[in-house]
């Protein structure tokens, strides 16, 4: 089964999203249990607070759709097309932590974040280079 390009974005952005929201939610969930500490690794009621809190169960949840679109992807697509272009999640993720968070993104997180767009758009624009040429091992 092929996928247009523009249902692979389509897809790619339902996966994106929910990463991106699935990391502010377990984040959220994560800030309301106890601190870790090394003794925090033999504690049962540790690792259950988290287990029991909603907004990490949520954010779980969001991140297996993430990977459940990810493995789609990849059934349908070449893996040097599909995992640079899951990078544009570097791109939504420290945005939503910026909306959702109130995190603070320094001037050179930024910076590498453009390098990262630029690169997503040179893959992108790499797939209709290799579509147009004909593979040369059959």
């Amino acid at each position: 089964m092929t996928f247009s390009r523009k249902k692979i974005w389509i897809l790619l952005l339902i996966g994106l999203l929910s990463e991106a929201v699935g990391f502010v939610l377990i984040k959220k969930g994560l800030a309301q249990v106890p601190v870790f500490t090394t003794s925090s690794l033999t504690s049962f009621s540790f690792l259950l607070s988290i287990m029991k809190n909603p907004e990490v169960l949520i954010g779980t949840a969001f991140e297996a759709l993430h990977f459940g679109v990810l493995m789609e992807l990849l059934s349908v697509s070449d893996v040097s097309y599909i995992i640079p272009l899951t990078s544009i999640g570097y791109i939504l993720t420290p945005i939503s932590a910026l909306l959702f968070l109130s995190e603070g993104i320094p001037p050179g997180r930024w910076t590498g974040i453009l390098f990262v767009c630029i690169g997503v758009m040179l893959v992108s624009l790499s797939d209709k280079e290799h579509k147009a040429k004909p593979d040369l091992i059959p």
